[in-house]
């Protein structure tokens, strides 16, 4: 059983369970063959990545939602915060955003991979080899800038609600209060 702040979960046969002060207890049924990975709480949302599915609970909607995984999709890092989480597999990056309890997506190229993770309470970075990619739960979605064939990371700054990036070009801030990233030469 895991304990969040306003969330507990936890499995028993055949379904995933979350119970919060206002919620109840809600179940959500498993498939028969579908094999419960990880789970965890913390804040409003809690999650649980089974081998074929994403399962959201929101203590805000009162619901599960859930987002299917591709065939032979792997999951790689989870990371559960207060207000909305984050899992990242092999070809999708996925946020749950706990006040409405609505699943996101972005997909990730062919040969894309992330070098980088970065977060706090109020958004979250992904530095892959061609972009930074940035979530934050009140921007409604994950937002891109592309990083040109030559540029490099050479540091990462995360204060104040703000994560910066700066490059061999210019500085990239993404936070929560943006429309989404902004740029300095």
């Amino acid at each position: 059983m895991d304990t969040g702040t306003e969330v507990t979960l936890w499995l028993e046969s055949g379904v995933a369970v979350a119970s919060s002060q206002l919620s109840g207890r809600r179940e959500i049924p498993l498939g028969a063959q579908e094999v419960v990975i990880s789970s965890g709480t913390n804040g409003i949302n809690g999650i649980v990545v089974t081998s074929r599915r994403l399962l959201g609970f929101s203590s805000r909607a009162l619901t599960w939602s859930k987002k299917e995984l591709d065939v032979n999709e792997k999951v790689l890092e989870r990371k559960i915060l207060t207000s909305f989480s984050l899992i990242r597999t092999d070809r999708h990056l996925y946020g749950f955003r706990g006040i409405n309890g609505l699943w996101l997506e972005e997909a990730l190229g062919v040969r894309e991979k992330v070098t980088r993770f970065h977060s706090n309470d109020y958004g979250a970075v992904f530095i892959t080899n061609e972009r930074l990619v940035g979530f934050t739960p009140l921007l409604g979605g994950f937002a891109s800038k592309l990083l040109d064939v030559h540029e490099r990371i050479v540091g990462v700054e995360n204060d104040n609600g703000l994560i910066l990036v700066s490059t061999t070009k210019r500085t990239l801030v993404f936070g929560s209060r943006l429309i989404g990233w902004e740029e300095f030469e």
